[in-house]
């Protein structure tokens, strides 16, 4: 860690103060940005100590990505990503979940070039050494089934807004719209991919 961090100085200075523990992830991966902790968590049953190193720098590049993907999450309350996404002829749970991707792909871009000025390429640290280009990256996500959490993030988020709107609308007396009946979940819906 100490060999790449003058390599990524901005992202260290927009995360500020992170814990790091080792124990076991959520996901089961060998490491997690866990936001409202402050905290990355390291497995260190799912990776040696290159590894590791590695999956720490990935994380604190997500945690200091955690701003844009708040942006994203905010378009969707707003039903600003939906227009985004039929502009774009996407379904915008997938839409939305491409976008998050595209922000990781960026990531992994930047592990990549943080991990090399450290002399850390070709190591184990080296986390994102075969990436191609972003479609080919996010077929790949697709196909894992790594997307289907950020789609189902996207439904949580617009029946959150709905059900907030709802709230709204009764203290203030008025009927909700068509709209405003929740947006349902995205297993429910066919993507255009």
């Amino acid at each position: 860690m100490s060999a790449a961090a003058p390599h990524f100085r901005r992202e260290l200075a927009a995360v500020g103060s992170v814990t790091v523990r080792f124990g076991r992830t959520k996901g089961g991966t060998p490491g997690e940005w866990r936001a409202g902790s402050r905290s990355i968590t390291l497995d260190n049953k799912r990776g040696d100590t290159a590894h590791l190193r590695g999956t720490a720098v990935f994380e604190i590049l997500n945690a200091a990505a955690a701003p844009r993907v708040a942006a994203l999450e905010n378009e969707v309350r707003s039903g600003g990503l939906d227009v985004q996404a039929q502009r774009s002829g996407w379904q915008p749970a997938a839409f939305f979940a491409m976008e998050v991707e595209r922000i990781e792909w960026e990531n992994g871009l930047r592990h990549r070039a943080v991990v090399a000025a450290a002399g850390g390429a070709g190591t184990g640290a080296d986390l994102f050494s075969a990436e191609g280009d972003f479609n080919t990256f996010y077929g790949r996500q697709v196909r894992a089934g790594h997307t289907h959490s950020y789609e189902w993030r996207y439904s949580y988020l617009r029946e959150e807004a709905a059900s907030e709107e709802r709230r709204r609308r009764a203290a203030e007396g008025t009927a909700p719209s068509r709209t405003d009946q929740g947006h349902g979940h995205p297993a429910q819906e066919s993507y255009r991919r």
